[in-house]
């Protein structure tokens, strides 16, 4: 069931009140809807002690910066070579920008993944770090069709991805209607 930025703030609410367990959620819609969401709904979203929630950080901004320019040209010059220590690289880059976020927060909304999927990184650092009172949001280009998810739907169909159906609970996933 596709649902408003409004329902969806007033979920991540009630979710945001769960002390325990895993805590990873996912919004779904076309890049559109999404940068719609972050500029307008998002914005009204509030803890459930009434506090704005912090703004989504664009992963692929992030990672990139925490490389050296020097690096960063070396691991671009050698990526078809060395796909696994680039891969290698940007996981652990991946969970120190979490860990560093998550350090005085209890939210996370992480926007502009596509580095991760393009890379086939694996996403266990956001499931392990979203528990026990630290939540991790994803806004994510996507869709579901049937009992899957599938990520970047606007594009060619060969860009294509799936998002792991144990990496979200079902009721941790919500998407944006138009």
């Amino acid at each position: 069931m596709k649902l408003s930025g409004h329902q969806i703030n007033s979920n991540l609410r009630q979710k945001l009140e769960m002390p325990t367990g895993r805590h990873l959620y996912v919004v779904l819609g076309t890049y559109e809807r999404l940068e719609r969401y972050e500029r307008v709904d998002f914005r009204e979203a509030r803890s459930p002690s009434g506090q704005r929630l912090g703004e989504p950080v664009n992963v692929n901004h992030n990672l990139l910066d925490q490389i050296k320019d020097d690096e960063l040209k070396g691991l671009v010059q050698t990526e078809a070579s060395r796909t696994a220590s680039v891969k290698d690289r940007l996981a652990k880059e991946l969970d120190a920008l979490v860990a560093e976020k998550l350090k005085d927060a209890s939210l996370l909304a992480l926007k502009n993944l596509e580095i991760l999927f393009a890379y086939d990184l694996e996403l266990n650092c956001l499931r392990i770090r979203a528990a026990n009172k630290k939540h991790i949001l994803m806004l994510l280009p996507g869709e579901r069709v049937g009992d899957r998810i599938i990520l970047f739907h606007e594009a060619p169909s060969n860009n294509h991805r799936t998002l792991p159906i144990t990496m979200v609970p079902e009721d941790h996933i919500w998407e944006l209607n138009e």
